[in-house]
């Protein structure tokens, strides 16, 4: 007892102190602003504060002394505090470039960088040749841009995926393709319709599709389908039918999408194609990277066989997007025949897996954009094929193609 006695003067000293320097607010000002000052940088900010109060009790327009207040909340992550004690300064001290700093970097602290950009240009129309504030500005624009593009990348993840359609339920469009060949091959051609019907949950497109390809026409009828599984991921379900034997008699897809992250997408799936005398399950998925407006996709087709050597083939694809995802301009080259892209024939006239497995290379460029009315989407593109005959090895020929889409949404 008697030691907590003796010890009693010293542990009220520093509240004594305090004390002294809070009555000191008001007599001299300025002098226990210094001391406040001191306390702050020492990071005692609640010793400091109690002093900096005081004195704005007597002198609330004091500027150096909200100031520093406001800062000590700031450093202390009550952005809000600080806010609000900026806020009071600027409202009657509007040339106080120490204030405006302090007020803008708190802002940035808080992750507000439009309130940041606001304020930094208030303050550029009371000190417009303040170099501090226009550095400030850039940086915050940089930043600004920074944080806006793997926002713009994933709305156009989406808008070239699943969710092509937009804002719009329903689409109707006309598609058409054609392929000329520089030898023994007759000029082939496709074209078709579809709808696409866009749910909360998933979006349904069923199509058919008449061609005429050596000689002999046919349809084929597809449904395909974009179920969501989360709010970055979804499937990609395909079903098509034909009995014509210049289009597969059965063809199915499944594949799995996912955002990696904001700028990386990533998928998994197969391809099972019935060509009547033998049936393929063809392995694929891809892996997507935007950056800025340009989208880069890898795919690989893989086949295998039990018997015979597995069948390789693959895609490398660029896009530049412009102001939204229905505007872009795309560059695809490929090796091997991909099923889902080419014609797939073998011999003069019949289908087979073994288109499959022949040398090819190809390169297409894609176009698409929206009409002055932007419901109406067009889509254009134009490719070259190189390719080795089926019942000749080593043998190539060449195809050129074209292709043309128009949807009108509502």
């Amino acid at each position: 007892m008697k030691r907590l006695i003796y010890m009693l003067p010293f542990l009220l000293l520093p509240l004594f102190v305090i004390a002294q320097q809070a009555s000191m607010a008001t007599t001299d000002p300025d002098q226990a602003f210094l001391e406040a000052r001191k306390m702050a940088f020492d990071g005692s900010y609640e010793e400091s504060r109690t002093i900096l109060q005081a004195i704005l009790e007597k002198y609330p327009e004091y500027s150096d002394v909200r100031n520093l207040l406001a800062k000590t909340y700031s450093w202390e992550g009550e952005y809000e505090k600080a806010r609000s004690h900026f806020n009071r300064i600027t409202t009657y001290d509007k040339t106080n470039l120490e204030v405006w700093v302090a007020d803008i970097k708190n802002e940035l602290y808080d992750g507000k960088e439009i309130v940041a950009f606001s304020k930094v240009n208030t303050a550029l129309v009371h000190l417009p040749k303040e170099q501090e504030l226009v550095n400030l500005k850039e940086k915050i624009n940089k930043r600004l841009i920074r944080l806006s593009e793997p926002e713009q990348e994933t709305n156009v993840a989406k808008g070239s995926r699943a969710n092509e359609n937009s804002t719009f339920q329903h689409a109707l469009g006309l598609i058409s393709g054609i392929d000329v060949f520089d030898q023994v091959y007759d000029t082939q051609y496709f074209v078709g319709a579809e709808y696409r019907y866009k749910l909360k949950f998933t979006q349904l497109i069923p199509r058919i599709t008449y061609a005429n390809r050596f000689s002999m026409t046919g349809l084929q009828f597809e449904l395909d389908a974009y179920p969501k599984l989360s709010k970055t991921g979804y499937l990609y379900m395909n079903y098509g039918y034909s009995d014509s034997p210049i289009f597969p008699n059965h063809r199915a897809g499944l594949e799995v999408f996912d955002m990696l992250s904001k700028t990386m997408e990533f998928s998994v799936g197969g391809r099972y194609i019935d060509f009547r005398e033998s049936k393929v399950m063809i392995l694929t998925g891809s892996l997507g990277l935007y950056k800025g407006n340009y989208y880069f996709s890898a795919r690989p087709y893989i086949t295998p066989r039990s018997e015979n050597p597995t069948g390789y083939a693959g895609s490398l694809m660029v896009r530049k997007y412009g102001k939204t995802g229905d505007h872009f301009i795309g560059l695809t080259a490929g090796m091997g025949v991909a099923p889902e892209s080419q014609q797939l024939f073998a011999g003069d006239t019949l289908l087979s897996e073994a288109i499959l497995y022949v040398e090819s290379q190809q390169i297409l460029l894609d176009f698409q954009f929206t009409g002055k009315k932007t419901a109406n989407l067009y889509r254009a593109n134009v490719g070259i094929t190189r390719q080795e005959f089926v019942s000749l090895p080593g043998e190539f020929f060449f195809a050129f193609s074209a292709g043309l889409q128009y949807f009108s949404r509502f």
